[in-house]
C-alpha cells in the first residue's frame, strides 16, 4: 500500500481551517431566523447612581419600540434583522429579512410583533413564535397594530403605478379591506375595545394635508383640513394642526377647543392620564418660548424654551416630562432634562450617544433611548422621580388611596359629594357628617366648600359664595333648589355639565328622590349656564354601575360609570368586570397584558378568574404604596360585583387557583356589607 506523505497531512490542515473559516464567515453574514437564550453583553459606564443599563447592535436602527409593561424591546437594523429582547437584555429571538425591514412594532399588550419591509413583506407574530403569518405586496410606507394586536393597518405605494392604498388585517391575517388614498403622511390606530374605534391617518392631497377618520368596516367617518399630530391612548381626543393652529376633536371629529401658536407646532403630546391637557412644541427662531402646556378648560398653563430638535415624552404616570437634546450640544453626547408639570426643572444628566428614540411605557420609572448608531438604552429613573417627589420636610410622598369603609361611627353618618378630577371625571367622596345635621342640606354645603386641601381634585361649583335652598317632599319623591344667581352663572359648555351633573349626582345619591326642580328667586329656571333645561330633571342613576380606577395628580380613586355600552342591550357581569380590567390596564402600575380568564356564579358567590399577571400587583417586598395600589384595583373589581349581582361573597382566582397575597395586602376574596362608602376623606 502506498504510504501516505506527511506533507499531505500539512495540506489537509490548512484545507480544513479553510472551510472552518468560511463556513464562520457565511454564518455571520446570513445570521439564522430564530435564537433563544443568547445575552448580548451590555457596554458600561460609571455615572455615579446606577441609572443606566446600556447595550449596543453597532448597526444603525430602522425603527424601535416597546411594549407598555416594557417586558419586550423590538428593534429593526440595517443589517435587516429584527431582534427582540426582553427586558433583562436577553435575545429571545432574531429573524432576517430579504429587504430593509423598515417598520417593526410590538403590540402594547407585548404578545405580538409586526414587521413591515421595503420589499412589500408584511410578517406578523407572536411574541413566542407559536403563531405567524405573511403577506406579500406593495412596498411598506407605515404600520400601526392595535393595542391588543387584533388589528394591523399598513400603508403601501405601488412606484409603478404612482398609487397608494392601506390594507387592514385581522389577527388570523385576513385581509378585512383595501382603500385607495393619497400619500400618507402618519397612521394611527385606536383601541379596538371602543365602538368608535377608528383608523386615523393623514394624507397629501395635492399641497393640502387632509385627516381621515376610517371605521373598521372601511367606511369614512369624517375629515378635516390639517396634518395630525397625536391620537391619544384610546382614541377619544385627537390633536391636529393647520399653520399655526393648534386644534382638538374628539373621536367623532367633533372639534373641542383650538388656539393660535407663535409657531408652527412640530410635536404634540397628551398626557397620559389627562386627555384634556396637551405638550406642544415647535422650532422657533430666536430665544423664544417653544415649548408650551395647555389644558384645554384653563388654557396655557406654562410656556418655557428649550433646546431646538427635542425629544419629548411623559412619564407614565402624567406627572414628569423628559426631554432630551443632542443637537447644539456637545458631540455625541445627549442632555436628558426631567421637569415636572408645573415645567421646573428638576434634573438633569448625560447619555454617552445621539438620542433618536425616546420610549415611555406603562412602567413606572423605566424609559428607553435608542440612538441611530444603534445603542440602545434602559435607563431608570427611579433615583430622580424619589427627589423629585419629597417634600418640605425632605420625606418622600406617597401616591395616596383610601380604600371602601364599610363600618362607621354611632355617632355619624356619611354623605357622598362629588367633585371632578383632572380628566373632568366626576369622583365621588365620602364625608363624615354628626347624626345631628340634615344630609342632603350638609351634602349640598359641603359640594360648595370644594375638594379637600392635597386631594389633586377640583371644584365644580366654580364660586363658594353661592348658596342653594332646598324643599324636599318624601311623599311623593319631588326636590326642589333655589339656587342663588351666582350658582348659574356659568361659562363654557364643559364647566356648565360638570357643575350641573356634580350637583344633580350629589341629590341623586338619596334614597327616594324622583324629581328634581331648579329655581332661582323660587321661579323655574330655563337654563343652568348654557345648559337649556326641560324639568323636571330626573335623578342620576346608572342601571349597570361599573367601578374604575383613576389618577389625578399623585392620588387614585374610584369612578362610577354606567356599564351599558351603546353597542350592548344588556351587559354580562363578565363585560362589566371586563370593562374594569380595560380601565386597570391603563394604569402605569397596571400589567398591560392582564386578563379576564372567566367568571364563575354560583348561588352561593361569584368567581373571578384572572390571569397570571394579577400576582404583580402584590410584590413580596411591597410597601405601604403597593398595598393601596392592590386595594385601588379589588375595591374596582368587588365594588362592581356586588352592585351587579345578588351573590354575598366574590372571590378573585389566579389561574383557576386560589392565591393568598403576601403580608399586608388585602385578601382576594370578601363579603357584602352595608353600608359602604367610596373615596372616604
Amino acid at each position: 500500500m502506498k504510504q501516505i506523505q506527511p506533507f499531505y497531512y500539512i495540506v489537509a490542515l490548512a484545507g480544513l481551517f479553510f472551510l472552518a473559516g468560511l463556513v464562520l464567515f457565511v454564518f455571520q453574514l446570513f445570521p439564522t431566523a430564530e435564537s433563544t437564550g443568547i445575552t448580548v453583553d451590555p457596554q458600561s459606564e460609571s455615572q455615579g447612581e446606577t441609572l443606566y443599563d446600556l447595550w449596543f447592535t453597532s448597526v444603525g436602527l430602522y425603527d424601535l419600540t416597546v411594549d407598555q409593561a416594557l417586558s419586550a424591546i423590538l428593534f429593526s437594523m440595517e443589517n435587516n434583522t429584527v431582534n427582540l429582547l426582553d427586558r433583562d437584555r436577553k435575545l429571545l429571538w432574531e429573524k432576517v429579512f430579504a429587504t430593509a425591514p423598515k417598520h417593526a412594532k410590538i403590540s402594547p399588550c407585548g404578545n405580538y410583533a409586526a414587521v413591515g419591509t421595503e420589499g412589500g413583506r408584511l410578517f406578523f407574530t407572536s411574541a413566542d413564535q407559536e403563531y405567524s403569518w405573511d403577506n406579500e405586496g406593495d412596498p411598506i410606507d407605515l404600520l400601526a397594530i392595535s393595542p391588543g394586536a387584533s388589528w394591523l393597518i399598513a400603508a403601501r405605494t405601488n412606484a409603478e403605478e404612482e398609487s397608494h392604498h392601506l390594507d387592514l388585517f385581522n389577527q388570523a391575517g385576513t385581509l378585512k379591506w383595501t382603500i385607495e388614498t393619497e400619500t400618507v403622511l402618519n397612521l394611527f390606530i385606536s383601541s379596538e375595545y371602543l365602538e368608535q374605534a377608528h383608523v386615523y391617518f393623514t394624507e397629501q392631497e395635492n399641497d393640502t394635508p387632509v385627516i381621515r377618520a376610517i371605521n373598521l368596516d372601511g367606511r369614512e367617518m369624517w375629515s378635516h383640513e390639517g396634518y395630525l399630530v397625536d391620537v391619544s391612548r384610546y382614541g377619544s381626543r385627537l390633536a391636529a394642526v393647520h399653520g399655526n393652529r393648534l386644534f382638538v376633536y374628539d373621536s367623532m371629529g367633533y372639534e373641542l377647543w383650538s388656539t393660535a401658536l407663535p409657531f408652527e407646532a412640530s410635536k404634540v403630546l397628551f398626557n397620559p392620564q389627562n386627555y384634556n391637557r396637551i405638550l406642544v412644541y415647535g422650532n422657533r427662531a430666536g430665544s423664544g418660548e417653544n415649548l408650551y402646556y395647555f389644558d384645554l378648560a384653563d388654557d396655557l398653563l406654562w410656556m418655557k424654551r428649550v433646546a431646538d430638535g427635542s425629544l419629548f415624552s411623559f412619564t407614565a404616570d402624567g406627572q414628569h416630562i423628559i426631554t432630551s437634546s443632542w443637537r447644539h450640544y456637545k458631540e455625541d453626547y445627549t442632555q436628558m432634562i426631567l421637569l415636572d408639570r408645573d415645567g421646573n426643572d428638576i434634573n438633569t444628566w448625560e447619555v454617552a450617544m445621539r438620542v433618536e428614540y425616546l420610549l415611555v411605557t406603562n412602567h413606572p420609572h423605566l424609559i428607553v433611548v435608542g440612538g441611530d448608531d444603534g445603542y440602545i438604552d434602559l435607563i431608570d429613573l427611579e433615583p430622580m422621580l424619589s427627589t423629585a417627589f419629597t417634600n418640605g420636610n425632605g420625606a418622600v410622598e406617597t401616591i395616596i388611596y383610601n380604600p371602601v369603609i364599610t363600618g362607621v361611627q354611632a355617632d355619624q353618618t356619611w354623605i357622598t359629594i362629588y367633585f371632578s378630577d383632572e380628566n373632568s371625571n366626576l369622583v365621588p367622596v365620602a364625608r363624615p357628617i354628626s347624626l345631628t345635621e340634615n344630609p342632603m342640606r350638609a351634602a349640598l354645603e359641603e359640594l360648595i366648600r370644594g375638594p379637600a386641601r392635597g386631594s389633586s381634585l377640583y371644584r365644580t361649583i366654580p364660586d363658594k359664595d353661592v348658596s342653594v335652598d332646598l324643599d324636599y317632599n318624601a311623599d311623593d319623591g319631588k326636590l326642589y333648589l333655589d339656587l342663588s344667581p351666582g350658582f348659574v352663572d356659568i361659562n363654557g359648555e364643559l364647566q356648565s355639565v360638570t357643575a350641573l351633573n356634580s350637583l344633580l349626582m350629589t341629590v341623586s345619591s338619596f334614597n327616594g328622590v324622583k324629581d328634581i326642580y331648579l329655581t332661582t328667586n323660587r321661579k323655574p329656571i330655563e337654563s343652568f349656564g348654557i345648559i337649556e333645561l326641560e324639568q323636571p330633571l330626573s335623578p342620576l342613576n346608572y342601571q349597570k354601575p361599573v367601578y374604575i380606577p383613576v389618577q389625578s395628580g399623585n392620588r387614585f380613586y374610584l369612578v362610577s360609570r354606567e356599564g351599558v355600552e351603546a353597542e350592548l342591550s344588556e351587559a354580562t357581569l363578565e363585560n362589566l368586570i371586563e370593562q374594569v380590567m380595560r380601565a386597570s390596564r391603563a394604569l402605569p402600575f397596571v400589567p398591560s397584558n392582564l386578563e379576564l380568564r372567566d367568571i364563575n356564579v354560583s348561588s352561593e358567590q361569584v368567581q373571578v378568574n384572572l390571569s397570571r399577571q394579577f400576582v404583580e400587583l402584590f410584590p413580596e417586598q411591597g410597601n405601604e404604596e403597593d398595598h393601596l395600589r392592590s386595594s385601588l384595583i379589588l375595591d374596582a373589581i368587588f365594588l362592581t360585583i356586588f352592585q351587579n349581582s345578588r351573590r354575598q361573597r366574590a372571590e378573585i382566582m389566579i389561574e383557576g387557583e386560589s392565591w393568598t397575597p403576601p403580608e399586608g395586602y388585602p385578601l382576594l376574596n370578601r363579603f357584602y356589607r352595608q353600608p359602604y362608602f367610596v373615596n372616604p376623606e
